[in-house]
């Protein structure tokens, strides 16, 4: 395993139901993911990773990621629930993907739970690209596009091949 403390940070899109895994301002991965249910919905905004637990059992999998109050990140012992809203709030994952999750985010990870009531597009960095010239390119505001992509943490530092979410 290579060492990747502090370097990671979590985005999950409510519309998409999925999970995307930034390591060092790159997206790595993306996963699918249930949500809460009308009744009991995620929570949105930005958290850290407060606790973590291996083999907690039941409901939760292999593996729990604490990220606000009594919301987490965890297993399923029911797999077919992954790409639904049917949870009490927790971001529900197959134990296979979360255990990855579990192993490079560390306590204080950033997680950025967006709405869905927004849908989302994603676009790869081009050569002179700036952050700036995408967001007038989509029609979206500058601060909305940097809010969306967690793992830009300079706003003056893109990649060609960089996968960047359009709000």
């Amino acid at each position: 395993m290579f060492d990747v403390a502090g370097r990671a940070r979590i985005l999950v899109n409510l519309a998409q139901r999925r999970l995307y895994l930034y390591l060092d301002e790159v997206l790595q991965a993306s996963y699918p993911v249930a949500i809460g249910k009308p009744s009991t919905p995620t929570p949105t905004g930005t958290f850290a990773v407060t606790e973590k637990a291996m083999n907690p059992g039941g409901v939760f999998g292999t593996r729990w990621i604490r990220f606000f109050e009594d919301y987490g990140i965890h297993g399923t012992n029911n797999p077919a629930s992954i790409g639904n809203a049917v949870s009490n709030g927790c971001v529900r994952m197959y134990n296979e993907d979360v255990n990855f999750i579990y192993a490079v985010a560390t306590i204080g990870t950033e997680v950025r739970i967006i709405p869905s009531e927004r849908s989302f597009r994603t676009y790869t960095v081009q050569p002179g690209d700036t952050l700036y010239s995408i967001a007038l390119r989509f029609g979206v505001s500058f601060e909305g596009l940097l809010s969306a992509n967690v793992g830009v943490a300079d706003v003056d530092v893109i990649y060609v091949g960089q996968q960047l979410i359009i709000p």
